[in-house]
């Protein structure tokens, strides 16, 4: 096996982020040509077409008799043993999106904390995050527009038509009352994922066909594929006041949907 095959020499796509483990680990063990696990739950493999004839990476129950390090690719985030003697590191690509739904003036503090404990309770990684996704009428919120700018999301908003269109496990009526759809969170995470399919499928093999870009998608996908984690809401006690005597928003609700398609933007 030739010692000139080095983890920096893997083909992974830029938008993938390195997650945590014993990356120096690894990479002695592929550069000294020893068996390395792959296991990829999701994200493009098209970075497998590029690797040598000669290289010592092989995927879950091939030959690991003699295993020396594994790769993980997922969203999730695992916590590897310090004591551990197998070297582990982790990929995580970029295929969550979360959905959010806040009152008016909501902290990015409050909107940040929120999605950082559903991250945690669900074990999912935050570099793992694509983006945001929320209705149109939040598309100037100032919380979300600072939290998407500090850590490089887009936020992708979406009508109230778009957004009521879309089955979701957990409809409010009174959130339809307010904002004329049964659910914010939930259906915008929904959306993203079939956005952003939709229109790499499009542009692949010119398949899709629905008028609404928005919603196109959301049907077809494997219920598994669509809502990883369903809405959570978090309150803040004890509300500040601005100036004025108006409250800032208190409330947040948190959704997430896993895209089968890592957003590379």
């Amino acid at each position: 096996m030739s010692d000139e095959f080095t983890l920096d020499m893997l083909d992974i796509p830029s938008g993938w982020n390195r997650g945590e483990g014993d990356w120096t680990g690894v990479a002695a063990a592929m550069k000294r040509g020893e068996i390395v696990e792959v296991i990829q739950e999701v994200g493009s493999t098209l970075w497998q077409n590029s690797l040598p004839k000669q290289h010592s990476l092989y995927w879950d129950g091939e030959n690991l008799s003699t295993l020396k390090g594994r790769i993980w690719i997922s969203f999730t985030q695992r916590r590897f043993a310090p004591e551990s003697a197998l070297p582990k590191v982790q990929w995580h690509p970029r295929v969550l999106w979360v959905g959010i739904g806040c009152e008016g003036g909501t902290a990015r503090e409050l909107i940040e904390t929120a999605i950082q404990n559903v991250c945690r309770a669900y074990h999912l990684a935050e570099s793992a995050i694509a983006g945001i996704a929320t209705i149109d009428t939040k598309a100037g919120e100032l919380g979300l527009l600072e939290l998407c700018q500090a850590r490089n999301w887009p936020l992708k908003t979406f009508a109230a038509d778009v957004l009521s269109s879309v089955e979701v496990p957990n409809p409010s009526n009174l959130v339809a009352t307010a904002v004329g759809t049964p659910s914010v969170a939930e259906a915008a995470a929904l959306c993203a994922i079939a956005q952003i399919s939709c229109t790499i499928l499009k542009n692949r093999q010119d398949t899709c066909s629905t008028k609404s870009e928005s919603a196109c998608g959301v049907d077809i996908l494997p219920a598994r594929e669509r809502l990883l984690v369903p809405k959570q809401i978090f309150r803040r006690q004890n509300t500040p006041l601005l100036q004025g005597g108006v409250k800032v928003g208190s409330a947040v609700t948190v959704a997430v949907a896993v895209c089968p398609i890592d957003y590379l933007g």
